[in-house]
């Protein structure tokens, strides 16, 4: 029978699986919704005076910006985190990226105030890539290190699942906005709306946020005075070789994710003709896929471990690259459909699992900063080129998506191959410093290289 400390810890847990879930999906909310808008709108309402392919290009160029900032953002994020708490940054990256939204919202066109317009857009992009640098890593961290040793896996992968609502939400307003105004009411306010309405989303996340507890590993890192002083440094002399493989595992998923959303969405209605409305209604339909297999590859990994399930789901996402893309071009919703959910699938599988897989590789006392930095970092690489650089792969092939099944193939395989040489993770107690190479010896003793 459940003592009363079991029970409260279990709704303890649940509470805050609720609020990191519930916060990622705003703040991812507002994150995909600058990345569909700058694949639909931004070239038309911001860099009108380039030709389409460059206009497209700059647009993207924009959406870079805010990935440049991940990095620095996931550094201070990752610093404070790792010496002041785990909650405390998620209520600061929330505020940061809804405030970044709501004025994007507000911003004036290249009409009317001219090169102004583009610069000031990029602005709040930086400012967004800076709230969302921390973002992911402090609400995966809070529901690991609240989980049981046994529901890790399933627990950890709740804020990458939910942000497909994120996705989906933006998108869904996207679509709507375009379904209920015309072309010139659309370009000329509507696309405004789902930005201006991010300021209530933020409020509400921000209330859930504020009632959680710091997590009891954290609390314990606190007790025991374990903090190090530049998280960063300390791990950069401790942990190099894992730092480097977990930077190389998120490339195969943050690649393969901007690919079958933010590209995907400019390829179908660009290259392939296809109705933005239609198409933006698709990517929300196959976020229910993609959710499916995120929460069966995390529960797999709570079974089986984390390495098989990761590598698994990898070699999947390179199996079915070509015949995905084969679907998608050929044009039609149901085809599209297929073929986004058939990759966006596979990719879900293993995103699933590294949540707990990050957590459980490095020691308390530097996992927030090495989550956030190996995420960010990987992101900067991969995703912040990835819409730009699938265009240019389209136009240099003539118009053939092989180029951009090829690339995803090549980063599935890079991510598969660093979970290889990988240590399982799965059956390690989560508040010591657990892997073999994380060895509990004190500060001065600990091993300067995990290679």
């Amino acid at each position: 029978m459940d003592t009363r400390a079991t029970v409260e810890s279990r709704k303890s847990a649940r509470r805050v699986v609720r609020a990191s879930a519930v916060g990622s999906a705003i703040e991812w909310y507002d994150f995909f919704l600058f990345g569909t808008a700058a694949a639909i709108v931004f070239p038309h309402v911001f860099f009108p005076s380039f030709d389409p392919l460059a206009g497209t290009l700059a647009s993207f160029g924009a959406f870079a910006a805010g990935f440049i900032a991940r990095p620095i953002g996931g550094l201070v994020a990752g610093h404070l985190g790792d010496r002041i708490g785990r909650k405390s940054m998620l209520v600061m990256t929330i505020l940061v990226m809804g405030t970044a939204s709501f004025l994007m919202g507000l911003l004036p066109t290249y009409g009317q105030i001219g090169v102004w317009a583009p610069v000031l857009l990029v602005i709040l992009r930086i400012a967004q890539g800076f709230g969302v640098g921390g973002e992911m890593a402090g609400a995966q961290l809070m529901c690991v290190e609240y989980a049981p040793d046994n529901r890790r896996g399933i627990m950890g992968c709740w804020p990458i699942g939910t942000a497909m609502f994120g996705l989906a939400g933006a998108s869904a307003m996207l679509a709507l906005g375009e379904a209920l105004l015309t072309q010139d009411q659309f370009m000329s306010w509507g696309w405004r709306v789902p930005f201006l309405i991010s300021i209530f989303l933020v409020a509400v996340g921000m209330l859930i946020r504020v009632r959680v507890l710091e997590t009891p590993v954290f609390r314990d890192v606190l007790d025991r005075r374990d903090q190090e002083k530049i998280p960063f440094l300390q791990l950069v002399r401790e942990f190099p070789g894992q730092a480097l493989r977990a930077v190389g595992m998120y490339l195969g998923i943050t690649v393969v994710y901007y690919v079958v959303t933010v590209f995907l969405v400019s390829y179908a209605t660009k290259e392939l003709q296809m109705q933005h409305a239609v198409v933006l209604v698709v990517v929300v339909l196959a976020q229910v896929v993609n959710l499916g297999t995120c929460l069966l590859g995390a529960a797999l990994s709570d079974r089986i471990g984390r390495r098989p399930v990761f590598i698994g789901f990898a070699s999947a996402v390179i199996v079915v690259a070509f015949p995905s893309f084969a679907l998608i071009d050929h044009a039609e919703p149901w085809s599209l459909f297929l073929g986004a959910a058939l990759l966006g699938g596979c990719l879900f599988g293993y995103g699933g699992v590294q949540g707990a897989f990050f957590a459980e590789s490095f020691p308390p006392r530097l996992r927030y900063t090495a989550v956030a930095m190996s995420t960010t970092v990987a992101t900067l690489i991969g995703g912040a080129l990835t819409p730009a650089l699938g265009t240019l792969l389209v136009t240099w092939s003539g118009g053939s998506s092989e180029g951009v099944a090829l690339y995803v193939i090549v980063l599935a395989a890079i991510g598969g191959g660093c979970a290889f040489f990988s240590k399982e993770t799965y059956k390690l107690p989560l508040h010591e410093t657990t892997p073999t190479a994380f060895s509990s010896k004190s500060p001065t003793e600990r091993s300067l290289n995990d290679v």
